[in-house]
């Protein structure tokens, strides 16, 4: 197994990368045995992997079962409020403790009801997605949807602990495992030529990769990650370097009202004009513009996004929590490992990156 640390000084927490690390949660978490727990699930997940995970449980302390409905349209204030009401109903305290078991929409929604339960108390990541398990599940960020714009409302809450279990991707559908792939190519090309690369000549869709690829991957991309928030945890800065697609992504995200676009296939898009805008900045070269998008196209096809106006895709990214002092911050790439951050984008700019991704959908089709 693979652990990787995230060392915030007293609130210090690891990261456990393996198969076959769910089942042994309750030697993982041993710490924090004794307690009062809420297993916050989906019903999607539960009939899958949930008697494994309630085994791995027993003995940890008295448990309460939570599950709410799948999919980012969920990750709101009504479902928020069903899980405080399920809380208090399962008599949770100030001692409790609360496991995310789910992908993104999960661990953000169960994390912020953890950060907003009684002031604040504990909680552990157990991810099921690719997407959770290399984005959502680690760094502290948790929150739920505004219906205008994503994650508005949330905080800054580290777990625990996360434990990722790779074997839990067994029953993944392909289009959620491309949305991981979109995060951790992302990662990559953020600050790891080498994990940039390894994803480029992974099977498409990292469907059948070996396992230790694939765990070298996830520990890798959590890694990049992590050593990110050490030294800015709450998006002072650094940070805000892991937002590189997520500007145009956010907003696609938020005109489809989160129906459309898995996360990944949203950040995917948002890669693509990212890379657009550094090359028309002179940042990166026709070269590294076509091996960033041909890699994101490699890992499979992504909802289209042509027939979206565009005026509301603007629209959208200036209600983004991301538009500060009136101008549009992105993250863009300035080679493959190294990224700027550029509040000097202009609207024309914009424009033609939503052209140009209209027109690669096109090609694609």
């Amino acid at each position: 197994m693979i652990e990787v640390p995230v060392d915030l000084g007293a609130r210090r927490y690891p990261l456990h990368v393996g198969h076959g690390a769910a089942s042994l949660l309750r030697e993982l978490v041993a710490p924090l045995r004794g307690r009062r727990v809420a297993l916050v699930s989906n019903a999607r997940v539960f009939s899958l992997h949930g008697a494994r995970v309630e085994r791995a449980l027993r003995g940890l302390g008295p448990s309460t079962r939570i599950l709410i409905p799948d999919g980012e349209a969920h990750k709101s204030r009504e479902t928020l409020a069903k899980v405080h009401d399920a809380m208090l109903k399962g008599r949770l305290g100030r001692d409790g403790l609360v496991i995310a078991f789910g992908g993104g929409v999960v661990t953000d929604l169960a994390g912020f009801a953890a950060a907003t339960w009684m002031r604040g108390i504990d909680w552990v990541a157990l991810p099921t997605t690719l997407l959770a398990m290399v984005d959502s599940a680690v760094g502290g960020k948790v929150g739920i949807n505004h219906p205008m714009a994503k994650n508005l409302i949330g905080a800054f809450h580290q777990p625990r602990a996360v434990v990722i279990d790779p074997s839990f991707l067994e029953t993944l559908p392909p289009r959620e495992m491309r949305s991981g792939a979109y995060e951790i190519l992302k990662c990559g090309l953020i600050s790891d030529r080498t994990l940039f690369k390894a994803v480029r000549q992974a099977p498409a869709g990292l469907i059948g990769w070996d396992r230790i690829a694939l765990e070298n991957a996830i520990a890798s991309a959590c890694r990049i990650k992590a050593e990110i928030v050490e030294k800015d945890e709450r998006e002072g800065g650094l940070r805000r370097v892991l937002n590189l697609g997520h500007t145009l992504g956010h907003a696609l995200e938020a005109v489809t009202r989160y129906r459309r676009f898995t996360h990944g296939e949203a950040v995917g898009w948002g890669l693509i004009g990212a890379a657009w805008i550094a090359r028309g900045k002179g940042l990166i070269g026709d070269a590294a513009y076509d091996a960033i998008a041909a890699a994101v196209d490699r890992l499979g096809p992504r909802p289209k996004l042509s027939d979206l106006p565009r005026e509301r895709i603007l629209a959208a990214m200036g209600r983004d929590k991301k538009f500060r002092g009136g101008r549009r911050v992105f993250v863009l790439p300035a080679g493959i490992g190294r990224v700027v951050v550029r509040d000097d984008i202009t609207l024309p700019e914009v424009r033609r990156a939503l052209a140009v991704m209209a027109a690669r959908e096109a090609r694609l089709a």
